[in-house]
């Protein structure tokens, strides 16, 4: 394995100056959810060139593809999962240019590596991680582009090299109320006023929150009132997200949030309508996968943060991905203070130190890999890691 691993390091540095052209040329093309095509394009080309077999698009979504090189044999199969969306507005605050840089580097430099490859390596282009109810890993699950997959794993930068950070189940839940519109001043007894039942609504989700386990989070935006200042508005609208740390009590609350709906429908005298989507699943950790990957940070000398006691945990449609298949979701470090989605996290997305960072957990994921495909004994402790969950 040792004669593999610097085979990996060896060719990551041959790499390095294409690797960096593509984080650069995606950083500079921001696209959002479902739109990536430039993104998708330059990825699935720069893997074609190289030797694997691309189909693109996949999973019906224009914007998804998948690449793969197969050895000497079907099995194992490693999925490496690129992401390259960016955010609405703020662009790649989220550092999805360096995932998808990881990514295509850990599987060019494998399979470079490993001239007599037993087994499958995949690069998965997952678009839309940012839409928490239509994502691109969601998609890609349902169509079963996932079937065959014996392990998939992920990196993401952050401001801490994390292996196994908690992430949170989220539903999304659509509201409106339509009530009736009069002039505020002169006839206000005839109107049924829809803001006030958005208000009661998250009057009563703020009391639920005193009740709350510590992992769960409720938020809302996107709210739309209508009517000018002198009339009774007689709709308003707004979306609600649920989320917490198990798919169980994220249904629970979710419930619960319904009931505050409800009761403001019945005091306000609206009616009231709700769509429920069920966004991202909570993430299925396998420890054996996790131990591999730290195992190979640590070769790297690469320290690994401690975690939070709590907070510090979002969302990811990894974790539908893990539901179905053992997976690791690790972070690596790129700045010590900033915080994905903001300007701050956008502007360490592109500097020559966060390429670094990506480089490294590049080669640690096809270490990982590499270990993986040399020793079956691996895939079967993964296997049986995802079974006890």
């Amino acid at each position: 394995m040792k004669v593999i691993q610097e085979n990996i390091h060896e060719q990551i540095n041959k790499l390095k100056g294409e690797l960096a052209e593509v984080s650069r040329y995606i950083y500079d093309n921001p696209e959002i959810g479902l739109e990536e095509k430039k993104a998708a394009d330059k990825l699935a080309g720069v893997l074609d060139k190289h030797g694997f077999s691309v189909k693109y698009p996949v999973g019906n979504t224009e914007t998804a593809f998948q690449a793969t090189i197969t050895g000497e044999s079907d099995l194992p199969h490693i999925a490496l999962l690129a992401e390259y969306d960016a955010l609405p507005n703020i662009g790649h605050a989220c550092g999805h240019n360096l995932i998808a840089t990881a990514a295509l580097g850990a599987g060019l430099a494998l399979i470079k590596a490993i001239p007599s490859l037993k087994g499958r390596v995949s690069v998965i282009g997952t678009p839309a991680e940012e839409i928490l109810s239509d994502s691109g890993k969601m998609r890609l699950v349902d169509a079963g582009i996932f079937n065959d997959v014996d392990v998939a794993m992920m990196v993401h930068p952050h401001c801490h090299t994390w292996i196994d950070k908690p992430f949170l189940a989220v539903d999304d839940i659509s509201v409106s109320f339509k009530g009736k519109s009069s002039h505020a001043a002169s006839s206000p007894h005839f109107g049924i006023n829809a803001y006030d039942a958005l208000q009661l609504t998250f009057t009563g989700i703020s009391f639920l929150r005193q009740q709350l386990r510590q992992d769960a989070r409720i938020h809302w935006g996107n709210i739309s009132i209508g009517g000018a200042v002198n009339v009774i508005p007689d709709i308003s609208s707004a979306n609600i997200c649920v989320r917490a740390s198990d798919d169980a009590y994220t249904k629970e609350l979710t419930a619960k949030v319904i009931n505050c709906v409800k009761g403001a429908e019945l005091m306000s005298g609206c009616i009231a309508e709700y769509k429920i989507s069920e966004g991202y699943r909570s993430m299925k950790y396998n420890q054996p996968l996790n131990a591999l990957f730290q195992k190979n940070l640590d070769q790297l000398g690469v320290a690994v943060d401690e975690l939070p006691p709590h907070g510090r945990a979002g969302s990811t449609d990894m974790g539908n991905v893990s539901q179905v298949v053992p997976s690791i979701h690790p972070f690596f470090k790129i700045h010590d203070t900033a915080v994905p989605h903001t300007i701050e996290f956008r502007e360490a997305a592109k500097t020559d130190e966060a390429f670094e960072a990506a480089l490294l957990a590049a080669e640690a994921m096809a270490m990982t890999a590499a270990d993986l495909i040399s020793d079956s004994k691996l895939v079967k402790q993964a296997k049986e890691g995802f079974e006890k969950k």
